[in-house]
């Protein structure tokens, strides 16, 4: 891989991959995968004399030590859903929007689910530099706003669907998660879907000038990343349309990890709250 091939991809395709790779490091790591680890190795090694300023700062190890943990936690919570829809849905399809380079269906494949990646074609191309399809999983190198990768998908009405939508909402423009939420219900009556969503306040905060220049100083993320969307309230969606149910949701703050432990007084400040969280609904 070289740095040209890099060009095209969405820098936040990276963060979650490094943030659970450098979690392996902690004592106690909320999640240990060690392809994950793996890959970004790999990956260092074009990352190492990149002329991003945000590809060097991961091949150094350089992500702030509390969104490591949260974004840790986020991963570990993603997977124990699918998980449970598995225990349900033994046969079931499992459809990652935006996928990126998660590791997520090896972590979770009990040898029978099926499994449909979808993400923009520069990072798909990427990917499949990695991970292979098979008879099982597959790929799809489409944007999720496009929804004729939906065609794609087995059309039997007895299949049972969850769409997993993790780091992707917020970046969507303003209205793209209801309008794919809606044609998800409309193609896929009875699925599932799990999604990270900001709240309003955030995307409000990270969107302004200060926001996006903490991003940059933070992350190395270029001046174009920053949340676009985001719900008042987690059962926001059920206004959307007929038919979509809440079912449940999380953050991080749920959890009773003592590294995140200095964050929580900050969640009773009416601007900020539950920033970022993930919320459950069946369609139909």
């Amino acid at each position: 891989m070289t740095e040209a091939d890099l060009q095209p991809v969405s820098e936040t395709l990276f963060l979650p991959l490094y943030a659970l790779a450098l979690e392996a490091r902690a004592e106690k790591p909320v999640l240990f995968d060690a392809e994950t680890v793996r890959l970004t190795e790999v990956l260092n090694r074009t990352f190492a004399a990149s002329d991003r300023r945000l590809y060097r700062k991961l091949a150094r190890g350089r992500f702030p030590r509390t969104a490591i943990t949260t974004v840790a936690l986020r991963i570990r919570h993603f997977d124990q859903v699918v998980a449970a829809f598995l225990e349900r849905e033994p046969d079931g399809i499992v459809v990652s929007l935006g996928c990126g380079l998660s590791n997520r269906r090896s972590r979770v494949d009990n040898g029978t689910m099926r499994w449909y990646d979808v993400d923009l074609p520069a990072a798909m191309e990427l990917r499949r530099s990695y991970y292979e399809d098979t008879e099982r999983f597959h790929s799809i190198a489409r944007s999720v706003l496009e929804f004729d990768w939906m065609d794609q998908l087995p059309d039997d009405p007895g299949e049972r669907f969850l769409f997993v939508a993790e780091g992707l909402f917020p970046y969507l423009p303003e209205d793209g998660p209801r309008d794919l939420v809606t044609e998800l219900l409309r193609r896929f009556p009875g699925a599932e879907l799990v999604a990270e969503f900001a709240s309003q306040k955030v995307v409000r905060l990270m969107s302004g000038r200060f926001g996006r220049g903490k991003l940059r100083r933070r992350f190395g993320l270029s001046d174009d990343v920053w949340f676009r969307s985001g719900l008042s309230d987690p059962r926001e969606p059920e206004e959307w349309a007929e038919g979509i149910m809440f079912l449940d949701e999380w953050c991080y703050f749920d959890e009773s990890e003592p590294r995140i432990d200095w964050m929580r007084p900050f969640t009773r400040l009416e601007s900020i709250g539950r920033p970022l969280f993930v919320a459950r609904f069946r369609l139909g």
